[in-house]
């Protein structure tokens, strides 16, 4: 999976032009009929995901995960937002309307459930700064990628004074001063899965060809080694011991594989229109050309063969589940797979909604993005 060539990357856009709509909205509410990533205050129950997706085929089985929002998700959604419109520099209006219907802080409600409610603001603004440098990382070089995350990751640690003029190194070094002063030891946690993230992030082995086996290990690495746990523990102030994490490994490494799955099929438009953009970091990372590859199939047949491998790992993380509390059932134990049953689920239904990948969204999906 070297850089997309230009008549390869044209072939690819040319295939979603023919499988994908462009013209009126679908029924899905989008910007204009309000926000799809909405909540009632006081309300866990997520909407719906739509129904009427060309990568989700219909009589795919559906999940039996189950997908919760946090209570107060309205209060938190609105405070964060609130936060990066004043801080952050969009360059547009259409770059701030699609920010706030992306729903970054809504995904973190949908993944932290059961998150301290003093905590979920901090969790939420850590989470959205995350995605947006991304976003920033996919017009950078490999060298200038990792040269910028660098020194993020050295303000997180609270090495270096971050410069006040540039958000993601001031609100990176002022969240991780918060995380410590509430709880050190899971800040601690949450910091070294941080740089991990950070480092897989500029990765320049990230899109040399893998085996579906290689692709999973590289992608365990690329989401922190277990950075959304990480992200889990300290938003619900959760402390585990040593032999309580090891054994959640087996559980951890399933549901990562089920995120990647779904994510890379939901995602899999916006990499090839990035990595049409010419710049390292924005290169095509994904499971579908591999799937694709060594089974013989196009990319919607290749969809289709990794929801049911999703559904699959979904069995068996109950059987996972059973086997792990068969040798230790405490309370910590529960709650931590449940917590990531909770960002299975809540990372399929935020990957269905958001704009950031479904052309179902108000604005066109190209439209206010940061590298469009």
């Amino acid at each position: 999976m070297a850089l997309l060539e230009t008549p390869l990357y044209s072939q690819l856009v040319r295939r979603f032009r023919d499988i994908l709509p462009t013209g009126q909205p679908v029924a899905v509410a989008g910007a204009a009929d309000g926000p799809v990533l909405t909540s009632t205050d006081g309300s866990t129950i997520p909407p719906p995901a739509p129904t009427d997706l060309p990568y989700l085929p219909r009589d795919i089985r559906p999940t039996i995960l189950e997908a919760k929002l946090h209570p107060h998700t309205s209060q938190i959604v609105e405070e964060c937002h609130a936060f990066f419109l004043q801080h952050w520099p969009f360059p547009s209006d259409k770059h701030k309307q699609r920010f706030c219907d992306e729903g970054y802080a809504w995904f973190n409600c949908i993944l932290c459930p059961e998150g301290l409610d003093d905590r979920m603001v901090g969790v939420c603004k850590f989470l959205t700064t995350g995605f947006l440098i991304d976003d920033m990382l996919d017009r950078m070089s490999v060298e200038e990628g990792k040269a910028h995350n660098a020194v993020v990751i050295a303000c997180s640690r609270g090495e270096r004074l971050p410069d006040r003029e540039k958000p993601a190194q001031w609100i990176m070094y002022d969240l991780f001063e918060e995380f410590r002063g509430i709880d050190k030891e899971l800040a601690d946690m949450l910091l070294g899965y941080t740089i991990d993230f950070f480092e897989a992030q500029t990765d320049a082995d990230r899109s040399k060809p893998k085996s579906l086996k290689d692709y999973f290990e590289y992608r365990h690495a690329d989401l922190g080694k277990g950075f959304m746990s990480g992200v889990m523990c300290f938003s619900m102030g959760l402390h585990m011991k040593p032999e309580e994490l090891a054994l959640m490994q087996p559980l951890e490494m399933n549901v990562m594989r089920h995120v990647t799955l779904v994510n890379d099929i939901a995602s899999y438009e916006k990499e090839v229109l990035a990595a049409g953009k010419g710049f390292a970091l924005g290169q095509l990372c994904s499971a579908v050309p591999i799937v694709m590859i060594a089974c013989g199939l196009n990319e919607l047949s290749a969809m289709r063969v990794m929801w049911e491998m999703a559904r699959e790992q979904e069995k068996q993380h109950f059987v996972l589940l059973e086997e792990a509390t068969k040798q230790n059932n405490s309370e910590s134990v529960r709650l931590y797979a449940k917590g990531l049953e909770f960002q299975a689920a809540g990372n399929e239904r935020w990957n269905l909604l958001t704009p950031r990948y479904n052309r179902s969204g108000g604005l066109p999906f190209a439209e206010g993005r940061i590298w469009g």
